[in-house]
């Protein structure tokens, strides 16, 4: 996936999401990029784009487009006895 790819990408108060010209949308949220979940709003509003995805310089975070439609794994608790 490139940028010639996207033709929105946009944010909410809890994530960044993109659609591509087949009408396809990715969402990434901020909750699980420590970065972006703790920077204020117009940090996360100032990113850049490449031919590959989205750079918060300040932030020192990327995260690719196709990242964006990878299955995401869940997030796995152990429990450990006494």
């Amino acid at each position: 996936m490139v940028l010639a790819d996207i033709i929105k990408i946009w944010l909410t108060d809890e994530a960044i999401h993109i659609e591509t010209k087949e009408g396809k949308t990715g969402t990434e949220y901020f909750a699980d990029y420590p970065s972006l979940k703790n920077a204020t709003q117009k940090q996360r509003e100032s990113y850049t784009t490449s031919a590959f995805g989205i750079h918060w310089a300040e932030l020192d975070e990327d995260l690719s487009f196709g990242g964006f439609f990878k299955p995401k794994m869940g997030k796995t608790f152990s429990k450990f006895k006494n």
